[in-house]
């Protein structure tokens, strides 16, 4: 699995989307790419803010399957 979010010193993150712009859009531990069993990549959206593929909104607490060449944006 990989970790989106913003990294403290007391939060090490796989992806530190705090380099890229604003820090206060992004949630400590934004969201979450995971592969299942089968293949298949889902992001978990972790943080307050939505992580949108494709244009779509993922609202916190949900999640979305990734397919080949899916475009993520967050914050």
């Amino acid at each position: 699995q990989i970790t989106l979010g913003r990294a403290t010193k007391d939060n090490q993150i796989d992806v530190d989307l705090a380099l890229e712009g604003p820090a206060w859009k992004i949630s400590r531990k934004q969201g979450v790419i995971k592969l299942k069993n089968n293949g298949d990549f889902f992001i978990a959206n972790e943080g307050r803010r939505p992580i949108y593929i494709d244009g779509r909104p993922v609202l916190s607490g949900n999640k979305w399957k990734l397919n080949n060449n899916s475009v993520v944006e967050v914050g």
